[in-house]
């Protein structure tokens, strides 16, 4: 009769280790859900930042369209005007769909990708700017090899993005030069982005990677868009060591910020 007992109480003690079990299966899905659903929404926020900068770039680009076509009506006779505002159009339709496609992938959901070719997914994230950063005083220096990487490419683009988003603002309306270079070192590549703002403040640098820290204040930004949260660098470094990867910052006050990202190789992932 003991062992009878004995055996079900074992089998008692080993429903409950399973219903455990199970319920950890259950939270730690549920967990993947909201982090990726976070992931996403985080790229939708930067999507909206962007949005508030391309607006003002699409005006510029529709400024001169709009005028030369004026101009050929009012001239139609003029056969080299009248070519001149097609070619005007023709550009300018051309460059802001391209600032289209670009924001309209970056919006969607994560692929099934694990390669990201580099200098093509540095091209994408430029072209999601809508406005070059030169424009605004910013000297952009881009440097990066040709080697295809261990992450998926939208999340690279939107780690990537985001620290370009983050210089430009810290360096303002003074501007100042953006470096984006990278390279080769056996089996990794090293991406580092680095500008000549102000630099992070030295009591936020330790915990710069961590949630709801930031460096910037409540209210609206230049552009109105919301300032951040953040969480912005901590879903970066979320999505770099995703990847096996990792991603840490060196600054010092009133000499810039350098973020520096280290990735395997796509090829050493494939061989392996």
């Amino acid at each position: 009769m003991d062992d009878i007992q004995t055996g079900a109480t074992h089998l008692d003690k080993l429903g409950e280790l399973e219903a455990v079990l199970s319920h950890f299966e259950r939270l730690e899905a549920q967990f993947q859900q909201v982090r990726e659903g976070l992931t996403h929404s985080h790229r939708l926020a930067t999507l909206g930042t962007v949005a508030s900068i391309t607006a003002h770039e699409y005006h510029n680009i529709l400024t001169p369209i709009i005028t030369y076509a004026q101009m050929a009506l009012a001239r139609p006779s003029d056969q080299e005007l009248m070519r001149t505002a097609v070619e005007k159009a023709l550009n300018g339709c051309e460059r802001a769909a391209k600032i289209s496609q670009s924001m309209l992938g970056f919006a969607r959901e994560n692929d099934e990708q694990n390669v990201a070719p580099l200098r093509a997914t540095v091209d994408e994230t430029i072209s999601c700017l809508g406005r070059d950063p030169r424009k605004d005083g910013i000297d952009l220096v881009i440097d990066v090899p040709d080697a295809n990487l261990a992450i998926c490419p939208l999340n690279l683009q939107q780690v990537l993005l985001n620290l370009i988003l983050n210089a430009v603002r810290a360096m303002g309306s003074g501007g100042g030069q953006l470096r984006l270079t990278g390279r080769v070192e056996g089996r990794h590549v090293k991406i580092d982005v680095a500008d000549t703002g102000p630099g992070i403040p030295e009591q936020i640098l330790d915990r710069l990677f961590e949630p709801f820290v930031t460096q910037r204040a409540g209210g609206a930004g230049e552009n109105g868009e919301a300032r951040g949260t953040g969480l912005g660098l901590c879903i970066c470094r979320d999505l770099i060591q995703s990847a096996g990867g990792s991603i840490d910052v060196r600054s010092e006050p009133g000499r810039g910020a350098t973020f520096h990202i280290k990735l395997r190789k796509a090829v050493d992932i494939e061989s392996t």
